[in-house]
This record gives structure tokens, sequence and C-alpha cells, in this order.
């Protein structure tokens, strides 16, 4: 056998079965909903690895199988709420990337559980905006979406209580989440690049995860397709808080 081959399965461990476990629950959300992936895969792969490296890892695997998703997403979207957005993101992630870069591990993963717990909260609790927010108001959501995305790929919880608290039907939203993540991808992984996030072991890693990941992204968009709609915030959700509570550093003696 080469030694490519003896090389590859030394890395198929158990961290990497838990990491594949991790995948399919985010992967299964991400498709439904549009968002959460990073909710679910960052605090359960934060118990295994550095928190640097799953998020990493995260964007290495969602920016390629999502990549054919955004094609539809960009038909449907809202370009009007989509662009201020992404604008305010792009100038704020190179922060983030930096933060990420320095932080702490322990500290990272206590501050990243922190803000998916309150964000599930602020999400489920139903609120709603009293009115849309001007162009300086929508460009500082997206900035602070920017700057969470790229410190923790958590781009998804100031965007989606910006959408859920609106009018939108959910099928808009969730085309309208593709789109920012597709716009922002790009200046997510150059700003990872120069900060020296990416890695041939995170790289292989991530090719490994993507066939799970992907079945799993494919498996929630058709539920998201046939599923009732009350069901489109609920079950994300759930998932969301569940896997975060469960990942949090004070339980690490139960994990390892």
């Amino acid at each position: 056998m080469p030694s490519d081959f003896w090389a590859l399965m030394d890395m198929i461990d158990s961290r990497l079965l838990w990491a594949a476990g991790a995948a399919i629950l985010a992967g299964l959300v991400r498709g439904f909903s549009g968002f959460g992936a990073a909710m679910v895969f960052i605090p359960l792969a934060s118990v295994i690895y550095e928190p640097r490296a799953a998020v990493v890892l995260l964007f290495l695997v969602d920016a390629t199988v999502t990549a054919p998703m955004l094609v539809p997403a960009f038909r449907r979207c809202a370009w009007r709420e989509v662009a201020p957005l992404a604008i305010g993101a792009t100038v704020t992630v190179p922060l983030g990337a930096y933060i990420l870069s320095i932080a702490r591990p322990e500290i990272l993963r206590w501050v990243i559980a922190g803000a998916i717990l309150a964000a599930v909260a602020a999400l489920a609790s139903g609120w709603r905006l009293r009115r849309a927010p001007g162009v300086p108001g929508t460009l500082a959501i997206g900035g602070t979406a920017g700057l969470t995305g790229g410190m923790a790929s958590l781009s998804g919880p100031p965007i989606v209580l910006f959408w859920l608290g609106g009018q939108s039907k959910a099928p808009v939203i969730r085309a309208n989440i593709f789109a920012f993540f597709g716009l922002t991808t790009l200046v997510i992984g150059a700003s990872y690049w120069l900060n020296g996030l990416f890695s041939a072991d995170l790289l292989v890693r991530a090719l490994i995860l993507m066939p799970v990941y992907g079945i799993a992204l494919w498996a929630g968009a058709t539920g998201f397709r046939i599923a009732p709609s009350t069901l489109y915030r609920r079950a994300a959700l759930s998932i969301c808080a569940v896997a975060t509570v469960l990942a949090l550093p004070a339980w690490d003696g139960l994990f390892r």
C-alpha cells in the first residue's frame, strides 16, 4: 500500500469519528435552516480540537460543500437586504480572524459557547424588529456578523436575528443566509490565510469530512422542502442549544 494511504488511515481515529458525528448534525441543521452549522460543529469539535482548528475545519468543509447551492440562493435572495450586510461584514472579518489567531483556546471556547447560547435564547424568544433599521444600522449588523464570523464562523446569529426579526418568509430568509455566506467566504478565507490558520493537516481532515457533511446537508435541504414551516426555527435552535451545552469546557473530564 502507498505510504499516503497509511497516513490517511492514521488520521481516522476516535477524534475524527467524533468530528464526523458533529459534521453530520451540523450539515443537517445547515441544510434545513441555512444557518447553524457553526453553532453545532464548533462547540462539539472544540471538545477534541483547539477552537481555532475547529473553526477553520468547518470553514474548509462548509465553503466547499455549499458552493453549488449559491447560484439558486443568489437568484432567490433579497439583494437590497443582503448587500449592505455583506459590505459591513467585509470590513470587520479581518479583525475577527486576528482575534481567533491570538486568543487562548480555553477562553475562546467559553466565549463561543456563551455567544451561541445567547443567540439561541434571543432567536427562541420570538423577538421581532418593530421597524427595519436604516443603512447605518444594517451596516452595523453586518459588521457584527463579520466580527463573529471571522472569530468563530458565527456570522449566522446576528443576521438571522435581523431577518427573523422582520417579516420575510422562511424560503427568502434561507436564500438570504446562503447568499450572505457566499459573498463573505472569500474575505474570511483570505483573512484566515493571512493569519496563518490553514495547515495541510486541517485540509486533509476537511477532505475526509466533506462527504458526510455533504450528505447531511442534502438531507437537511430535503427536509426543509417537505417539513411544515413551523419546524423551521424550532428544530435547528433545539439542536444548536443541546450541542452547545454538551460541549461546554466544564464537561471535558467526561469526554476525554
